[in-house]
This record gives structure tokens, sequence and C-alpha cells, in this order.
């Protein structure tokens, strides 16, 4: 629909879209559609003149009470900065058909423009832009022919809208959408205020969010913080990355459960930032992405005596890759010391990993009270649902470990001690295709070494496996690689203690394939070799078993016959 705004851009250019302010944009879809005989004069329709200047239009519009009392009693502000779903103004210039989020109710009027043509998706995409980068009277925030090419060419869909929580068992929170052409690499924190400000009791989260994304995180705000910080989308730098408690993350869409007697405790009045990175992967030139998130929080504000789950992004800033071909390799320590805290101890729920393209492994282990490397705890080679040891490390897709699913029980370590993380990185090709060397960095070009750690201060007591807490039990990992392979692998645990071993190998029909080891062995570290292309299904999936004292331990190795 290229309407009279759409006359108005081809009569404007090259002053319209980067030459001029987004709000001089939308205020010329306001003065071409709005003014004539409804918002402007004397005596304009609600009160609401819509023909000034950018500055006469945020004076008019952002944080101002809608005169319409079904919109007041909503909460609605005819502009909230940095609130598309709080906006009334857009819900009147808002079309089904172009997102059927912003219907109004009888009471709320009609729509508008009245008594013309309703405005181009564009343009009303325009509008909500706009408030998503926070209403402001100065900047160009994005270019009015990304959102014709979005919406009159080849824009790629957007992401189904899930269904939120019921109320009073949780809320959801919407980031988006903000647009990407082909290539584009963006990263953004949003701020969201709670609709009830009161103490939440986070014991869920849901994430939705697009295919291409390169992680979502979730940080909470308190009150003073979350007043400092600007409305709308917010550009990341170095200096404000990791400023924020941490709360939650993501990579790929999931759902995360905390343990039972646990939950995220979100302070009365505080708010949520949202922190999203992601790229555009289509290499032709009208493929623009919507990109957007939706977290659903389910709720607990019942429960008494929930443990608090806590978050900790452990950050090495000093990392520099030569671009020389060589494997390198950067150890850091993390503890985790709490004055206010009345334990010694944190117990760990998650591990995952984080690097850029030249990742090519990352382990953690327990510090021993020394200094020195302790137990490991996360392999990188596994899979993101850490079933399987897949031989190599996935910087896109790293491992997820919950240490309860693996080691039964939350794995404890003093907060003196803490941990070791080992991350390994290598740049191929020559010094001619890249910088000399690659350092730290919030774009896929650098390079980032940090993991992501989940934990309790308290133990959980569901966790005490047969009412005995032992704060040295460590169960083994297996580690398998190659996997998959052609043909030797190597099968790989470590045994805190002399034990009863049995490691057998059995095919994809149930039917062992070998006895690699049965008997006594002592404690530490154990190899062995099993050769995949002697059994009797030479392609396929084979299951590695392990027990240690009657305990079972599962991973899977993948054969390919080439």
């Amino acid at each position: 629909m290229k309407r009279l705004y759409s006359a108005l851009l081809v009569a404007l250019l090259p002053t319209i879209g980067f030459a001029q302010s987004t709000a001089q944009s939308v205020s010329a879809i306001f003065q071409a559609n709005c003014t004539t005989g409804c918002h402007s004069g004397g005596n304009p329709s609600a009160n609401l003149d819509l023909s000034g200047n950018p500055s006469d239009l945020i004076s008019a519009l952002v944080g101002v009470d809608p005169l319409n009392p079904a919109a007041a009693a909503k909460g609605y502000k005819l502009i909230d900065a940095g609130y598309p779903h709080n906006s009334f103004l857009l819900y009147k210039c808002a079309t089904l058909d172009w997102d059927g989020a912003f219907g109004m109710d009888v009471a709320e009027g009609n729509s508008m423009p009245q008594n013309q043509p309703a405005l181009a998706k564009e343009e009303i995409e325009l509008i909500r832009q706009w408030i998503v980068y926070g209403a402001k009277q100065n900047g160009t925030f994005v270019d009015p022919q990304t959102l014709d090419d979005y919406y009159n060419d080849n824009g790629m869909a957007r992401i189904e809208v899930p269904a939120a929580p019921p109320a009073g068992e949780g809320f959801q929170m919407h980031l988006g959408p903000f647009f990407l052409e082909p290539g584009e690499e963006v990263e953004f924190y949003k701020k969201e205020q709670l609709l009830d400000n009161s103490e939440q009791n986070i014991v869920k989260f849901e994430g939705f969010f697009n295919d291409e994304s390169h992680h979502f995180l979730l940080f909470e705000l308190d009150e003073q913080t979350a007043n400092g910080e600007d409305e709308g989308l917010r550009p990341v730098g170095i200096q404000n990355a990791f400023q924020n408690p941490y709360m939650v993350g993501w990579v790929d869409p999931d759902i995360l459960e905390l343990p039972a007697g646990t939950a995220y405790k979100i302070e009365e009045n505080s708010s949520i930032d949202l922190n999203y990175h992601i790229i555009n992967y289509a290499s032709n030139g009208d493929s623009v992405l919507a990109a957007e998130v939706y977290i659903n929080f389910w709720t607990d504000n019942d429960a008494l005596d929930l443990i608090e789950m806590e978050s900790d992004l452990l950050i090495n800033l000093a990392i520099f890759i030569p671009n020389n071909g060589n494997e390198v390799s950067f150890t850091d320590a993390a503890t985790f010391d709490d004055q206010n805290s009345a334990t010694d101890s944190i117990y760990i729920w998650f591990l995952s990993s984080h690097t850029h393209k030249y990742g090519t492994d990352y382990d953690i282990y327990k510090r021993n009270p020394d200094g020195s490397q302790g137990e490991q705890l996360y392999e990188g080679f596994y899979n993101t649902q850490y079933t399987f040891n897949q031989g190599y490390y996935d910087w896109e897709h790293p491992g997820n470990l919950y240490l309860d699913e693996v080691y039964g029980e939350m794995i404890p370590i003093a907060e003196d001690d803490g941990l070791i993380q080992i991350a390994k990185y290598q740049i191929p090709g020559s010094a001619n295709e890249t910088a000399p060397v690659i350092t730290f960095g919030l774009t896929t070009e650098d390079e980032m070494m940090l993991s992501f750690i989940q934990y309790t201060r308290q133990r959980v007591p569901d966790q005490q496996p047969d009412g005995i807490f032992d704060a040295n039990r460590k169960p083994p990992i297996m580690s398998v690689y190659p996997n998959p392979t052609n043909g030797l692998s190597t099968i790989q645990f470590d045994l805190a203690e002399r034990a009863n071993v049995q490691l057998t190998v059995y095919n994809s029909l149930g039917q062992e394939v070998n006895q690699v080891y049965n008997g006594m062995h002592a404690a530490g570290q154990a190899r062995f070799e099993f050769d995949a292309s002697a059994g009797l299904d030479p392609n396929g999936l084979y299951l590695i078993q392990l027990l240690v004292d009657g305990n079972v331990y599962n991973d899977r190795l993948l054969h390919l016959k080439r």
C-alpha cells in the first residue's frame, strides 16, 4: 500500500531515511494522514494535535494518559516509550493484518485515520519501531526502506506467538521485533518493567526466539540501576556488556525448569534486562529478518522457604589468539565468596560455555584449595543436551550440563576454592585472511571466553541421596572420542576412589558387542580403546555402559564406515 506517505517518501528522498530522524519520519506519517479535519487546529479530536514538529509530537504523546476511559483503565499511555503493547496510539493506527495482537475493544473507539484508508503496514511498523527504540526525538533507528522491503518484498516470517502463562501463574515478556538486513549483526539490551512490582519467585522459564540467534540472556536490574537506564533498545558495548546481576541465558530456544524447592527471587520494584545478540545469515538482498523474543516466566509466589537460585557469568577478558594456525589455551579461575552468606559452599546445578567461531574446546574443573586443577565437571565436547560426546566443540550449540541429571544431585564446591575453566582456540588459514591477533569482543568476528553457572548457597533437601551428604562425592564423566568414528575410539573416565568397574559396549539391537573391562580398578583416570569397525553393526549407534560399584553411566558412540 503506497499511499500518501509513500509518495512523501519519494518526494523527500534523500531527506527521509538515514538523513532525517525516526521521529521526523513518524511525524510525516501523522501529518500526511491524521491532521486533516481530525488532529490539528484549535479543537483537535481527543484534544490531540499531531500537526507539530517532533518536539511537539513527543510532548503531546510520550507518557501522556489517554482521554479514552477504557484505554486509561488498562494503564495505557498515548505512547509509552519502549513499550508498544502499552501505547494506545499504536492500537488506534494498527490493523489486524499487520499484527493481530493489537486489536481494540469496542469501548476504545474507532481506528485511525478515520474515514480514510488504513495506514500501510510499513507505516504502522515505523511507528512501532520508534516506540521500540524509546520514542526519542533525535536519532535514526530504522531505515523506512528496510520496513518497505520486509512488508512488500521477501521478509522472513515472524516467529509464532506462544501462549502466555495463565493469570496468577506467571507472566510473559516480549522483545521486538526489530529488523535486520541480510548480513547485519546486532546486540541490544531492553529494559522491561514488571507489571506487578512485588517480589517474584520464578520457578520456570520458557524461551522462544529466532533460529538465527547467537544468544539471549536475562539480567535483573534493581530499582536504582533500572532508573538509570534508558527506555527502548540500547546497543551493547564492552563497558556495559556484563555489568548487571545475571539470571539465565540461552543459545537455543528451551524450557528451563528449576529444581523443586528453588526459585529465582526478583526483588520488588526491579526490572528485567533482556539481552539479544542475533545475525541475519541471509545472503540475498531481500530477506529482511524480524528479530524478536518471547519469554514466559512461571511463578510460585505462595510457596514458603524456597531456596534462591543464583547465576554468574565467569568471564576471561584477557584472551588473545594469534593468527598462526596453532591452537592456544587459556585458563581462568573463579571463586564465589559472599560475605553475606551463612554458608561456605555453593551447590552447582547448571554449567554451560560460550566462545565464538575459533573456539575448539571448553572444559570446567573443580579448583583445589591450593589453586591447582581438580576434578573435571564439564566436558566441552558434549552435545547441547549433554547426552553424547561428539568428539569436538560446537561453539554455536555448546553443551548444557544439568548436574543433578548427570550426577544425581547438585555438586557442592567450597566457595573459596571455586572453579577453573580452560578454553582452547585455533584460527585456521593464513594471517592474510583476518587480523593478526583476535581478542575479546562482542561480535562474532571477535572472540569470547565465558561460562554460565547456576547454583544455590544451600543444599536442596530433595537433592540429598539416601539421606547422606558427601561433599567429596563425584560420579565419573565418560568421554568417548573421536565421536563419530570410523574405527578406534578412546573411552575415558575418572574414578574418585578404587572401585569395581564394568565397561560394556552394546549395539543398537541391545546385543553385547564387547566387554571392555570387568574388575577392580584403581582411583584416577582410566582409558580403554574400542574398535567400532569390528562390531556386529558397523554402521550404527553403540551404547557405552559403565558400571561403577553398581551405579550406571551411559554414553553413545556413532560409527560411520567410510
